[in-house]
């Protein structure tokens, strides 16, 4: 007989039904095997869920882990630290690595590598140009037999159309979905901030919203007449979300957005300085109402971190040499909580649903994002109620780059468990045999 858990007095969430329950999940060699009122079985290792709320783990579309070639940034050991310290169950690593997941070999290693860890479920993303260059496809085919999950050449938008209207026609023969970086860098002209007033005040080149919308409108074109999957990584503007909420109508297009894009705005950079250095920028207030809408709406049906870990020489110096990026996988379940349940943007329902229950089905993940019998047991357990401040030293990042330190939060997840083994434990990493 395998090892058991069983989770007592817990409220569920079940975002595949939109619902709240109080029922115990009892869990056997890595599966749900039964959910009710009431479970007893005395071989079973008790978690006590009383004033938690359990829910099928969460689902990180987009984090950088730098493994292979800038493992000083972070490696798949520290990033899947950080993924279940922040109740992630399951990632997707972008391809921008050094040498980039452009290869079957390099999908291998990290599929290799990521199971000697065994912490989190890391899913690699590959890359849909040689070298993310932007000059010649990968073998998309090859790539998908590796393990790939998904295309992206993230942290470069595809600046040739006749390209990127290829892969899409091409991938349709693998069933492989688009993480679309949106940047038109002629237009972005090299810029550091989001083009506004602030930028102006304090004389640093901005990055305008054209140069995010008119790859948006370009790519939803093209995917209108090909048929590709795609989806809209780190959405930041207005029009942006007004794009999507019109080709919605005719494809089956969806976006994420990270929890800064939600919280700050181009305003803070006078004060946080090089740690609120990020692509796509901060952007303005009427764009961060905008997304919050978006999300109420469903139009944004996914959340997702954009977790980039740097050093600390990647972001000393001036504001213009700094890195583009923020560490943020530990903190951004509460900091989503901040921003939207917390304002009434959402419930925990629907917030579930868009950090589980969506990204699971984009990704065809069928046994993953639900809590039913039978299913995986990928489980996080957030206490909704407890406050902690973030405390960027504590991290198991290597990136410490994260404006948050010192922000009270709650909605902390203090439970991960994956494949019916518990990971993570009352906010701290479980190293070693536990269940």
């Amino acid at each position: 007989m395998g090892k058991k858990i069983l989770i007592r007095r817990g409220t569920l969430v079940l975002p595949h039904k939109r619902l709240l329950v109080d029922e115990d999940i009892l869990i056997e060699d890595g599966v749900i095997i039964r959910m009710g009122k009431g479970i007893q079985d005395p071989q079973a290792h008790v978690i006590d869920a009383s004033s938690l709320l359990v829910g099928p783990g969460f689902i990180n579309l987009h984090v950088h882990f730098r493994e292979p070639g800038e493992e000083k940034k972070e490696d798949l050991l520290t990033g899947s630290r950080a993924a279940v310290k922040g109740g992630f169950t399951s990632v997707v690593c972008m391809p921008n690595t050094k040498p980039p997941i452009d290869t079957p070999m390099v999908v291998r290693f990290i599929g290799y590598r990521s199971q000697e860890v065994g912490l989190t479920n890391v899913f690699p993303c590959g890359a849909v140009t040689v070298g993310c260059e932007g000059k010649n496809m990968t073998d998309f085919g090859l790539l998908k037999k590796a393990g790939i999950v998904a295309l992206s050449d993230d942290g470069k938008g595809i600046q040739s159309a006749r390209l990127l209207y290829l892969a899409f026609q091409y991938s349709r023969y693998f069933d492989l979905p688009f993480l679309l970086h949106e940047e038109d860098e002629e237009i972005a002209g090299g810029g550091h901030m989001h083009q506004g007033e602030a930028a102006f005040l304090l004389g640093y080149r901005g990055i305008p919203e054209a140069a995010e919308d008119t790859m948006i409108a370009r790519d939803l074109v093209l995917a209108l007449y090909t048929g590709a999957k795609i989806h809209i990584t780190h959405l930041s503007t207005a029009f942006g979300v007004e794009l999507l909420r019109y080709f919605q109508k005719f494809i089956p297009v969806s976006a994420d957005v990270t929890p800064h894009h939600l919280l700050l705005t181009d305003q803070d950079v006078a004060q946080m300085g090089n740690f609120a250095k990020v692509k796509p920028p901060l952007r303005s207030k009427k764009d961060v109402e905008a997304l919050k809408e978006g999300i109420r709406e469903d139009v944004i049906e996914i959340l997702a971190s954009d977790h980039a870990p740097h050093t600390a020489e990647d972001k000393e110096g001036g504001f213009v040499d700094a890195a583009f990026g923020i560490s943020n996988l530990e903190v951004a379940v509460p900091l989503y909580v901040k921003a939207l349940v917390e304002e009434g943007v959402i419930d925990w329902v629907n917030l579930w649903r868009k950090l589980s229950y969506n990204p699971a089905q984009f990704l065809n993940l069928k046994e993953r994002g639900m809590l039913e019998e039978g299913k995986i047991a990928d489980i996080t357990i957030v206490d909704p109620d407890t406050e902690w401040e973030v405390a960027v030293n504590q991290f198991e990042s290597k990136g410490k780059n994260c404006p948050f330190d010192g922000w009270s939060l709650r909605g902390w997840p203090v439970y991960t468990i994956v494949g019916g083994r518990v990971v993570m434990r009352e906010r701290s990493i479980v190293d070693g045999e536990f269940c």
